[in-house]
């Protein structure tokens, strides 16, 4: 009973100190509340369920966006092969009654329009400040693709913020990058 209360306190200051950051990565990838609160709860519910032994907070966190990013690809991917509305169509819709100033719906517009490859990387290194060496671990892909995304990513942000200002600020005409 005692180990089961003590599984139960972690648990619950692991969902305290990680769901903000899981919750913000997998967000940028999905672009839907819904499917990000999905993979949130069943991040924690394979980490309730795990019988490993973390050697760190560090390794644990690392294994938490590890299994929240794979869980993001699987929804990507099940929506490839099955229709949905995109998220382009609904943000169309949206940003006409959306505040337009907003640093941080600008910031998460712009991330979002990145591939999701170029995007998960720019978040792991820029926003989160993991090394590139964690990020590739984190991701399960080399440090010389992690290099080459973060190329890729900066220069596609560049264009984008190029076009952005070309178009005076007008989101509704930028397509995807």
């Amino acid at each position: 009973m005692d180990n089961y209360l003590n599984k139960e306190r972690d648990l619950e200051e692991t969902i305290e100190k990680y769901s903000n950051i899981i919750f913000r990565t997998s967000f940028l990838l999905l672009r839907n509340k819904q499917d990000t609160d999905d993979v949130l709860q069943e991040t924690f519910y394979q980490y309730w369920i795990n019988e490993n032994e973390f050697a760190s907070e560090e390794h644990k966190k690392a294994w938490l966006l590890r299994v929240s990013q794979n869980k993001c690809k699987n929804i990507l991917k099940y929506k490839k092969i099955h229709s949905y509305v995109s998220f382009h169509d609904i943000e169309e819709r949206v940003l006409g009654s959306a505040p337009k100033k907003s640093d941080d719906i600008e910031e998460l517009l712009r991330l979002s329009n990145l591939n999701n490859k170029y995007k998960s990387v720019i978040m792991l290194f820029y926003l989160e400040g993991y090394s590139i060496e964690e990020t590739a671990e984190i991701l399960e892909i080399s440090v010389s693709a992690v290099k080459k995304r973060l190329q890729r990513g900066r220069e596609k942000l560049k264009s984008f913020f190029e076009k952005y200002d070309e178009e005076g600020g007008n989101l509704n005409e930028i397509g995807q990058l």
